[in-house]
């Protein structure tokens, strides 16, 4: 399995407010690598995607009424606020913005790793058999901007793969409006980086 990053923009307003042939023109004029988009029709339900770019494994887009999800593999993690601030940006054309961010950044580990996180967090003893586990606790980060949420996750499903997945889901506040500026942008990527990595110590 590969890593990647998955983005999540909740937009202010929901989706009716702009035209999703007017954004997936823009969006291909900034990303031409995304190719072409797939319009889907609408069932009512808030959440289901309504545009979607998927031809391209490396850049994937998804647009539901209440949010815009990007997925990115290691082709584009150097370009990860870039690539937000452009989306926040190509939305603002359309008079539609932003008000909160998620970030998930999901990470595969070799099959061994799976032992180490069972011998470190775990009492074995009291789980003796056990064949699959998903750990999860939930942290508050603080930056020179505010809090961030944060949940870990260690995961192991033997039916979808071998590995070792380790999930970091950072999310800011819901009653938190976010200023969308790129300095906000790279601060709360980069508070998540740090954290995913003084974690990777196992």
């Amino acid at each position: 399995m590969n890593d990647t990053k998955e983005i999540v923009l909740f937009f202010k307003d929901d989706a009716n407010s702009f035209s999703l042939v007017d954004v997936s023109k823009e969006l291909m004029n900034r990303y031409h690598e995304l190719g072409e988009p797939t319009l889907l029709p609408d069932n009512g339900n808030t959440k289901s995607p309504l545009l979607l770019f998927n031809s391209n494994p490396d850049f994937q887009i998804q647009i539901s009424r209440v949010s815009l999800n990007f997925v990115i593999n290691h082709v584009y993690f150097d370009r990860l606020a870039t690539i937000i601030f452009d989306i926040v940006d190509a939305f603002e054309e359309f008079k539609c913005k932003f008000f909160r961010i998620g970030y998930i950044s999901s990470i595969f580990l070799a099959p061994q790793f799976i032992k180490k996180v069972q011998d470190k967090f775990l009492k074995i003893e009291n789980v003796e058999g056990i064949k699959e586990f998903n750990l999860s606790w939930y942290k508050a980060l603080e930056n020179k901007y505010g809090t961030i949420n944060c949940w870990e996750r260690f995961i192991t499903d033997s039916s979808d793969f071998k590995d070792l997945l380790i999930q970091y889901d950072f999310n800011t506040p819901i009653d938190v409006n976010v200023d969308f500026e790129i300095k906000y942008i790279k601060e709360f990527i980069k508070t998540a980086n740090n954290y995913i990595d003084s974690r990777m110590n196992l």
